[in-house]
């Protein structure tokens, strides 16, 4: 790539004559050799997300100075502020693209607990690549071009029909990505599971104290989670937990006027005096001692 220039997806669809455009939030259209040497002249960090499924013949593209190589039946998504290079692609080449405007994605992404905790482990990757099943290829393929039509079609509710299908396409990429299997062995692999599993202990720590909870989420076993907690940072996930829950009880004892039975509600302790004897195991005195 020749400069860092920053492409939205308006300006990036004006370039390459994208006609299947909706505002600056969704643009779809069906992907050739022709269009591939246009993208190749727009190369550039885009700020919004592009999702590629191959069906026929192969390309390569660079991102963020990484070579990735695509062929049939591969889906490709990059994210924004990623700096993408179009480098070739074989002249048989055929397959769908779709960009969608950062905040509209992530937009509908925070509506949806389940996606909301998937999507923070997706964003720790440079992209996703992943080989698909003929049925999974021709499913996407059929989400990508419904989402074409609906852009060019006349609909009172365009807005919110895209915003379905968009939602519904990410349902399914989380769904390709938990049936991927695990290289066990790497170790970004192993701190990325560990990084989403703190993410998700930091938002749910007060409600959610089981292992199989996190487990599940991160579609793993319970016993592998918490090898990869205590190979990556020694610590154990119950004690993250732990810490997590006497961190809040600390902060809710010194700023707020919260008493022993609301701040034991708060923490989802059984009753009062089990979040005392859980403060008092930490903190060696008692939550009213701690108090003055």
């Amino acid at each position: 790539m020749k400069q860092q220039r920053i492409h939205n997806l308006q300006d990036f669809a004006e370039k390459i004559a994208l006609q299947s455009v909706y505002g600056a939030m969704v643009a779809s259209t069906s992907l050739n050799a022709s269009l591939f040497e246009k993208l190749m002249e727009v190369s550039g960090v885009v700020n919004f997300y592009a999702l590629i499924v191959l069906t026929n013949g192969e390309a390569e593209v660079t991102i963020c100075g990484q070579k990735t190589y695509l062929r049939r039946n591969t889906f490709l998504r990059t994210s924004p502020l990623q700096a993408v290079q179009v480098v070739r692609c074989s002249p048989d080449m055929v397959g769908r693209l779709l960009l969608i405007e950062s905040t509209f994605y992530d937009s509908i992404v925070s509506d949806d607990a389940i996606l909301r905790d998937s999507f923070a482990l997706n964003i720790l990757e440079n992209h996703v690549l992943i080989e698909l099943s003929e049925d999974a290829m021709k499913e996407l393929v059929g989400l990508f071009s419904q989402i074409e039509r609906t852009i060019v079609s006349p609909h009172t509710y365009k807005k919110e029909l895209l915003n379905n299908l968009v939602h519904l396409c990410q349902i399914h990429v989380n769904e390709l990505l938990a049936h991927q299997p695990c290289t066990l062995h790497d170790a970004q692999h192993k701190e990325n599971i560990f990084k989403i599993f703190i993410h998700l202990a930091s938002n749910h720590f007060k409600q959610e104290r089981q292992i199989s909870f996190y487990a599940n989420h991160l579609s793993i076993s319970s016993t592998y989670l918490s090898r990869i907690v205590k190979e990556v940072s020694g610590n154990t996930v119950n004690g993250y937990l732990q810490n997590f829950l006497y961190t809040e009880a600390c902060k809710l004892l010194r700023m707020t006027d919260l008493t022993m039975g609301e701040i034991a509600e708060e923490l989802h302790f059984s009753d009062q005096a089990a979040f005392s004897n859980f403060f008092k195991q930490r903190a060696g005195i008692s939550p009213k001692a701690y108090r003055k």
